[in-house]
């Protein structure tokens, strides 16, 4: 056989053997693995699956707002009426948000002895937000300050210890959450 031929055969017999490789992962129910990536966790520090969180008291300064989950998934204020639009998507991203995105770091009461801990801006947060599901133990979390540079925000949560390092956007869509309901 020349080289001619042998060029000519060998796109057809590639053709082949990729349609054999698909007929047999249909035969055998085999999908192809996807080894490099990873499997996603939550790392967040709420422990539940943000859908069943049930009840959410946002707080800051004096105000206070509660609001319950309804039946069809959306958000109403325990007063009366509901939470819609961009209010109720930054609820909802918050919780996620809280669920998924783990701190950046956690700092020890140990490393805290002996530190003025008033620029963290958690004795008089800047948002507080307190999370319920069905029959579980609701987490209450303070955002306070960010830090010199920036970018990550303080964050305490209620009958813990240390103060955790959470990124900025965390504490900026409960803020948004709570400065987009309105109580009627």
């Amino acid at each position: 056989m020349n080289t001619l031929s042998l060029r000519r055969l060998a796109l057809p017999l590639l053709a082949m053997l990729a349609l054999a490789y698909l007929v047999a992962m249909v035969v055998t129910g085999a999908q192809p693995v996807q080894r490099q990536l990873v499997k996603f966790e939550a790392k967040g520090v709420l422990p539940i699956e943000p859908e069943a969180v049930q009840r959410v008291t946002l707080g800051q300064r004096g105000r206070e707002l509660v609001l319950t989950r309804r039946g069809d998934g959306g958000w109403a204020l325990e007063a009366g009426g509901t939470v819609e639009g961009a209010a109720a998507t930054h609820l909802d991203t918050a919780i996620k948000m809280l669920h998924r995105s783990g701190p950046v770091r956690e700092i020890a009461p140990e490393e805290l002895s002996g530190v003025d801990t008033r620029p963290f801006g958690l004795d008089e947060p800047v948002v507080m937000a307190t999370l319920a599901g069905a029959g579980g133990r609701p987490l209450a979390v303070r955002f306070g300050a960010l830090n010199p540079e920036g970018f990550l925000q303080y964050m305490r949560i209620d009958g813990d210890p240390k103060v955790y390092l959470m990124s900025r956007f965390i504490g900026a869509e409960w803020l948004a959450a709570l400065e987009g309901v309105k109580p009627k």
